[in-house]
Parts: C-alpha cells; structure tokens; sequence
C-alpha cells in the first residue's frame, strides 16, 4: 500500500468552511433587507425632499448601509441587532427566569419544562421512550450507542467504521418520514457505585481486613474521579410526512407508537451492519435523568447511584426548578445547581483530519485542576433529499458564477475562499452522485460548571480543546436559554 493511500487513511476527514457567497457578493438575507431599506430611505427623502432629502435623511441611511456590511462573532451585524433586541424584550418583560412552583395546577401527561416544551408528552412502549411533540407534530426515539474497542483499533478499522456509519447516515437522508437526526456525546462526573456493590458481595469471603480498608481507602479516592463519557443517538420523525403510514396503522396515538417500535428494530438493523451496538433504547426514566442531570449536576451521583424500579427519575422531575439568563450576562444561563454556557461550533477542520478527531474535545481537562470538563457536545442534523440537495448545488454555482462576472466588471480578481467555496460544491456533488446523503448540520457545546468562576477556567479549557481538534467555537450570546434546551434535552430539538 502506498504512502499516500497510508496518509488518507490516517486522516480522511475534511470539512469545507461555511460558504461566503451569501445571496449576492457574500451578503446574508439580513444584509440585503437592510441595505434596501437604507436605499428604500434614500428614494423617498430624494422624492420628498429633491437633493436636500440626502442630508435630511443621512441619519437613516448611513447607519443602515455601513452597518449592513458588518460582520462580528460569525454573523451580520443586523442579524445580531434582531437577536439582541429579543433578548432586551424578554429581559424587560420578565421571560428569561422561569421558577417551578410545586403547587401550580398543570395538566395530566404535560412536562415541567419552560414555554410549549411544557406540551410534550413521553410514552413509554415496551421499556422505551416516544417522545411526541404536538407541536411540531413529530415523534422521536432515542438509544444509547456503544462501539466496542474503537479507540484500540488500527488506522485502517477505525476508518472502515467510519464509512460503515457514513452509509448508515446516508440512508437517512432516503427516508422522506425523518426530520432530524441528532447526535450527541455526554462527559459527566458519575459514581463508582457499581464497584462498590460488587465489592461488597465479595467481601464476605474475604478475610483480611486490612486489604479490605485499603480497597476501601481507594475506592474512596476514586470516587472524585469518576468520569463518564456516554454517546446517545436520536431520531425524530416527521408525522405529516409519514401520515399515510401511519393511517395504514390504525391511526392516532396507538399507530405512532407502533411506527416508533417499528423504526427502532429497523435503526437497530442498520446499526448492527457497522459495527455500531445499540446499548439500550432509553427508557422514560433515563430521558428524563440526562434532563434533570443536565439542569441539577449536583444530583448526578444521587441518580447514578439508583438501581432497578427506581433508576433515573421520575417525569415530573424531568425540568429545571430554576432557570435564568441573567440581564448583562448574555453568555451564560443559570440553573438548579449549575452554570452554562452553550457554544455554536462555527469551523471545523478544513485540513485532513483523522477519524475520532472530536477526541480531543471529549476528554478536555481543566486548565488548572486537570479535572474531566462537564459538557454535552452535540451534532444536529438534517436530512436534505438527493434530489433537493443538487437543485441546491445547482443554484450556489449559479450564485457564485454571477458573483464572479460582477467582481470582474469591477476589476476584482477572486480570493482562495471563493475558489475554496466553488471546489466544496463540486467535492458535495461528487458525493451526491457516489452515493453519499448530505445533511444541514450544526454542532453545538454546552459546558457546565459549580459557579461562573469556574465556568470561565472550563470554557478556556475547552477552547483549547477545539483548537487542538481543527475546530472553533462562538459563544452563543443573547441565545444561552434556548440553547441550553436544545442540549439538555435528548428529545431531538433543534436551534431556530
């Protein structure tokens, strides 16, 4: 096998960065809208007022049109003006602290969780979780994924696997009925109390006390530095999509289940071809656990520690008791026991990168305890058609041809990013036709901590981590709430 072969192998990972063609020589949807309204200002004070309508109105227009070109943290700026201006609403009108009162009346079968997600309903089907959002219509199930040895294989199994679950995932994308497929990986501090109870069966049979006060003396030690790194795979199915199967089924709450135990054994099938082991499907109790370990890390080793009938936690405990974005604080949200931070991953590697690149993120450290960072990194994705997924390739050359004919009539030769963007869609295409799906996908990065202090040492430690794995990160600002959500929640949401 040749070096070359050798090196693919050993890093195949490539990832293009985000398009700068926008709609028209790189600018967004809200650049655009707010350069018509500074040109829509100018006509009419020119109408109004004749030449002297340019100085009358120069207040209006002039902030518009520079600020429309602005670009700051990954995004326009009048993007940013929208999301600020939502934050300040919110903060005026009280809607960013939401505090659970155990007395309030709620409705039979609704959650405790803030806003609409209060209407999501749970059902249990034969031991696992539907989750089902009347809202928008759709159904969604979740199992914990397990692969075996992967980081003991070699290069080349490692990158077999990898083109195995490539396959799994693009024969997502040949589903109509699948609205989203999320990915998501967990790093908590957990409890050895599984080694504890097995010890304690065999201790009978042990007599020398002294070996049994120094294992005991260990296992003590140990406990503070428990570390579990759990991966979670979720499904959500569009029920408008997959109506006419589910009116084959009988319809209404019966037929949804049905289709929810249906596609798990398929998913199950799918999964078993690469190598990929489904652990458990999650329960109503276990969904309901990452949610209330999420919001509350000082209960983590309480619910961790629960076995049998009573393992997880009750859906009624499933939401926060107390969740705030603070006014002036627009990076971090406040929860039970808990501060975060949820981060949008806005760059990933554009150089080759080995397969499992995200290690580095997985086991970040503290920068000055060099203990296990909490987090949830998580990877939304949604399935585009073959079909729509060309038209689209089709219309961005279009796009990018055009914004090449109106550089040159102004005497500007192209940059490396626009060929780099013109050489992504031709790698996209190609991908298309061999056979790969292709996905809208966003990742995102919740980090937890004890107190903001602390927050600020993780968030660095983690961005160190990125940088290591070929990725960067933005604080989502003005968004902490919403997102957290998104993250904490295992029920398949995304970002709007």
């Amino acid at each position: 096998m040749s070096s070359n072969i050798d090196y693919d192998v050993a890093r195949p990972a490539r990832l293009p960065a985000r398009s700068s063609q926008g709609i028209v020589l790189g600018l967004d949807p809200w650049q655009v809208t707010t350069l018509l309204a500074a040109a829509a200002t100018i006509l009419l004070s020119v109408q109004r007022f004749g030449p002297a309508g340019l100085l009358y109105a120069a207040p209006i227009y002039l902030p518009l049109g520079v600020g429309a070109v602005i670009r700051t943290r990954g995004m326009s700026l009048p993007r940013w003006v929208a999301v600020w201006l939502n934050k300040a609403f919110r903060d005026a009108t009280g809607a960013n602290r939401e505090v659970f009162a155990p007395e309030k009346v709620r409705s039979a079968g609704t959650l405790r969780l803030p806003g609409r997600l209060g209407a999501i309903e749970l059902w249990d089907v034969d031991g696992m979780t539907c989750v089902y959002d009347p809202h928008g219509r759709s159904a969604t199930i979740m199992a914990e994924l397990e692969v075996p040895g992967f980081l003991m294989k070699d290069l080349h199994e490692r990158f077999d696997l990898a083109e195995r679950w490539a396959l799994v995932l693009a024969s997502f994308t040949q589903r109509a009925g699948i609205k989203r497929v999320t990915m998501q990986e967990r790093t908590t501090p957990t409890t050895i109390q599984v080694a504890r109870d097995r010890f304690a069966q065999r201790t009978g049979s042990l007599d020398v006390p002294s070996a049994t006060r120094r294992y005991q003396a260990v296992m003590d030690r140990s406990e503070g530095y428990a570390v579990a790194h759990r991966n979670y795979l979720t499904l959500t199915y569009d029920l408008v999509k997959l109506a006419p199967q589910l009116k084959a089924l009988g319809g209404g709450k019966a037929a949804i289940q049905r289709l929810a135990a249906v596609e798990a054994g398929n998913v199950r099938d799918a999964l078993d071809g690469a190598e990929v082991r489904v652990k458990r499907w999650l329960g109503v109790r276990d969904v309901a656990a990452l949610a209330r370990t999420a919001f509350d890390p000082a209960s983590v080793t309480t619910v961790e520690s629960r076995s049998g009938d009573l393992a997880g936690v009750d859906p009624a405990a499933m939401g926060p008791t107390y969740m705030e974005e603070p006014k002036g604080k627009n990076g971090l949200v406040y929860t039970d026991s808990g501060v975060h931070t949820t981060m949008w991953i806005h760059e990933w590697p554009r150089s080759a990168a080995p397969v499992g690149f995200v290690n580095d993120l997985v086991f970040s450290r503290h920068p000055v305890t060099n203990a296990a960072i909490s987090h949830i990194f998580t990877t939304v994705m949604t399935p585009v058609p073959v079909g729509a997924a060309l038209k689209r390739i089709r219309q961005e050359k279009k796009t990018w041809r055009s914004n090449e004919r109106m550089r040159a009539g102004r005497g500007q030769d192209g940059s490396a990013v626009d060929r780099a963007d013109y050489e992504a869609l031709e790698a996209q295409e190609e991908g298309l036709v061999s056979g790969h799906g292709e996905y809208q996908y966003a990742g995102y990065l919740t980090v937890t901590a004890s107190d903001e202090s602390d927050l600020e040492q993780a968030v660095a430690g983690v961005r160190n981590s990125l940088s290591r794995a070929g990725m960067e990160a933005q604080i989502l600002y003005a968004q902490q709430g919403e997102a957290l959500l998104v993250n904490a929640l295992p029920i398949g949401l995304g970002l709007k």
